[in-house]
């Protein structure tokens, strides 16, 4: 999700700055719902991930002007190399661990055969020279390539509800999103419980949201909280529980429950992009043994009204609270 998130502003600026410009927009099946209702989109076109000859059939009976790919998967490089596009525009990033000269050594080779444009990120020289870094950024040098019009707007235009859910008491929603990242060799599920502990409960209520790999990492949190799934979710607020559990929501609930909360808590995911476009605040904590300043670098949401934290601080759970 954050991926093509961060592509938005970039994308609506081709719209906004390009007249008689038509956009089709590739994404998968896990990404299309965030497309829903976005005027500067003409064509959504939904990519099944595991059918890639049929995608190209369908993509093939469109020649396009130009078709840009953002996406670094190979599934992604395979339509833009052999899409029957005019001229065709690529982003590759390479290794931030190493300086590696085979990093991306086929996809450089046949991007260069197949693209007229490609905007080559040497991510660990960039990182070593301080240099720019972020997604959003890489993305407009790539059209600054393509010679098209754009303006640097920063702003990520999504489709968000018009109505917020409410708290029993105005109570206001804290959610913390329950992804699998909590569980690390830094921080155990004897810790979360700890953090749940210390929040100010005469001020906010506690929703804890789910993914699909949480029961994985959280195995006693089920066994202690009420849950509450898609059919029955807006009924918490009839009741008073502290903290609660919604499990397993779609895309429309779960940004609902995002948009009505006065603040968010969670690991660096897709979560992050999701409430940064809905410009909620946002406490985001990075891992320790994955170059979190590389990744904040790369990766950071682009609504101000974020905290950055690294797994690994003892005094992490007094500080995310504090931020509250």
């Amino acid at each position: 999700m954050g991926d093509l998130i961060l592509s938005l502003p970039a994308i609506k600026s081709l719209k906004d700055n390009n007249n008689n410009i038509e956009i089709d927009l590739l994404s998968s099946e896990q990404n299309y719902k965030i497309l829903h209702n976005l005027q500067y989109i003409d064509n959504k076109i939904e990519i099944n991930t595991r059918l890639g000859i049929r995608n190209l059939k369908k993509i093939r009976k469109k020649k396009y002007d130009l078709y840009i790919n953002l996406s670094p998967t190979y599934l992604s490089y395979f339509l833009c190399f052999f899409s029957r596009s005019n001229k065709k525009a690529t982003l590759i990033f390479t290794s931030r661990y190493s300086n590696s000269f085979f990093s991306k050594f086929f996809i450089r080779i046949l991007s260069n055969i197949f693209c007229d444009h490609v905007n080559l990120v040497q991510r660990y020289n960039r990182l070593r020279n301080n240099q720019e870094i972020h997604q959003t950024s890489m993305i407009f040098e790539l059209l600054n390539k393509c010679n098209l019009k754009y303006s640097l707007n920063q702003e990520i235009n999504i489709d968000l509800p018009s109505k917020k859910i409410k708290s029993k008491n105005n109570q206001k929603i804290l959610t913390i999103h329950l992804h699998s990242k909590w569980i690390n060799p830094y921080y155990s599920e004897k810790d979360f419980f700890k953090l749940l502990s210390l929040i100010p409960f005469k001020k906010f209520r506690c929703i804890l949201t789910t993914d699909d790999n949480t029961k994985l990492k959280f195995k006693k949190i089920f066994e202690n909280y009420k849950v509450y799934n898609n059919d029955n979710y807006e009924n918490f607020i009839k009741n008073d529980e502290e903290v609660i559990i919604i499990e397993s929501l779609n895309y429309k609930n779960w940004l609902s429950i995002i948009c009505s909360s006065s603040f968010i808590i969670t690991p660096e995911c897709g979560c992050t992009h999701i409430a940064s476009a809905a410009k909620v605040p946002v406490s985001i904590i990075y891992d320790k043994d994955n170059l979190p300043e590389a990744i904040y670098k790369e990766y950071k949401p682009l609504f101000k009204n974020h905290h950055k934290f690294v797994f690994g601080n003892k005094n992490l759970n007094e500080e995310l609270l504090n931020k509250l």
